[in-house]
């Protein structure tokens, strides 16, 4: 906001920036684009949380005297302390693992515990509060070879799976989706430079990250089928958007077609027990189980429970609302059940008086649109020269004038789609690595997917 007053003081047209600002701007109309208007009705009050359970969330360190910490802190302590590699056991590798007798070391030599039988019952309490498991849940933890592995690592695809949650659940959806967009816009905002990009490595080592890979994990005990429609297409599109920012500080930023294919194929949150990947997410739920662009098949079977959880008609405008990270995506906005139509409606006019979205050439009677509504061209119309007169219902002013002579005039109009900017905000970010969604595996499908990605 400095910066116009700056750039006044060295054009110097005026004596003071004040008497520029009487003459330039308060002597003007009030703008009388509906999207500015002064809200009219009162701001809705955020309700706190409910409390969780202190007790529920506590565990006692062995040798310190009954002294207890959140499951949190003892979870990064965990994290720190316990070694960390690719372990070989009948046949298969398992990455972020380590040997029951290495845990053991690590349990002795940082809590001071004085038998090897007393580190093995601390790591099997862990393994009751499934803080750490056996690589393949068919073991208790034990003095032994066998491979385990902290919760925080043992899903790798599932980013909201820090822990399991095991407590109260917030039934305000809705409200806990805000908190938990408000943690992780913080530790994005603390990574974001003065021009707006982002340092996603920064962000991984902030310590409000890691409460809010915590707190995301309440989203494992949210019911998605408990929700209207309204509800879900909000609480859909709030997630998605929310999702991205996570994936991009944990697993890293796509860089190719291949590589795309498998974070939006691959990558997937714990809402409720259904394990949805971005895909699953945006095709599966909000587009009612259709196609992804180019693919086959619907994400969900007839056999697959999920396919319940979809909307029962696509709204195509929710289109406009999904960010997926690139520089071509709508910008992100908040979504409420309460108003999502004429959010909805406001998004689909802000995203379609950007040019390079929709641009309208009357004399050569060219259409010219995001590539977005040409990948979901079937949400919107159902054949492709009836394209023109479904966007003309998202424009207004000279455009929507524009396009509506030309949909008059009955002579045939050219629609070409812009090229996808697929770049992102990221000033520095983890490579994206498709092998690293692998926890366990075998060398040879290790070799295929290196190979493939």
């Amino acid at each position: 906001t400095l910066a116009p007053l700056e750039k006044w003081d060295k054009e110097a047209l005026y004596p003071t920036p004040l008497e520029r600002y009487q003459k330039e701007i308060e002597s003007e109309p009030d703008p009388d684009d509906e999207r500015l208007a002064v809200p009219s009705t009162p701001p809705v009050e955020e309700t706190p949380p409910p409390p969780r359970n202190e007790e529920e969330d506590a565990v006692e360190i062995p040798g310190s005297d009954g002294k207890k910490v959140s499951v949190l802190e003892l979870t990064k302590q965990l994290m720190k302390i316990l070694p960390r590699s690719e372990v070989s056991h009948n046949g298969k590798q398992h990455k972020n693992a380590f040997k029951g007798s290495d845990g053991i070391d690590a349990f002795m030599k940082e809590y001071g515990i004085e038998t090897r039988e007393e580190a093995i019952n601390f790591g099997r309490m862990l393994q009751k509060k499934q803080m750490l498991h056996h690589v393949s849940n068919r073991q208790d933890f034990d003095d032994d070879k066998h491979s385990y592995r902290l919760q925080p690592f043992q899903k790798s695809t599932v980013l909201n799976s820090f822990r399991v949650w095991t407590e109260r659940v917030e039934e305000d959806y809705m409200g806990l989706v805000v908190r938990l967009k408000k943690l992780i816009g913080k530790v994005e905002s603390n990574a974001t430079d003065d021009n707006g990009n982002v340092d996603y490595l920064s962000a991984a080592d902030d310590p409000n990250y890691y409460v809010f890979e915590e707190a995301v994990c309440e989203l494992q005990g949210v019911k998605l089928g408990s929700m209207d429609e309204p509800t879900k297409v909000a609480f859909g599109i709030n997630v998605y958007n929310m999702m991205i920012i996570h994936a991009f500080i944990k697993v890293g930023i796509p860089t190719s077609t291949v590589q795309r294919g498998s974070f939006f194929g691959k990558v997937s949150y714990d809402i409720g027990g259904a394990v949805l990947t971005f895909s699953e997410l945006e095709n599966g739920i909000l587009r009612a189980n259709a196609k992804a662009p180019y693919s086959l098949s619907r994400p969900f079977s007839s056999s697959d429970t999920r396919a319940s959880l979809a909307v029962k008609e696509v709204d195509p405008r929710i289109h406009f609302g999904l960010n997926c990270g690139a520089k071509s995506c709508p910008p992100v906005k908040k979504f409420t059940a309460e108003a999502i139509e004429e959010e909805l409606r406001i998004v689909a006019l802000a995203f379609c008086e950007q040019d390079e979205n929709v641009k309208v050439d009357e004399d050569k009677h060219k259409l010219y649109l995001s590539m977005i509504l040409s990948w979901y061209k079937e949400d919107f119309v159902k054949d492709s020269p009836d394209l023109p007169q479904k966007v003309v219902t998202y424009l207004r002013g000279e455009k929507k004038e524009k396009l509506q002579r030309m949909i008059e005039s009955k002579k045939s109009i050219v629609v070409k789609f812009n090229e996808y900017d697929w770049s992102t905000n990221a000033s520095k970010s983890k490579k994206y690595d498709h092998d690293t969604l692998y926890q366990d595996g075998t060398v040879v499908g290790k070799f295929f997917r290196k190979a493939l990605f």
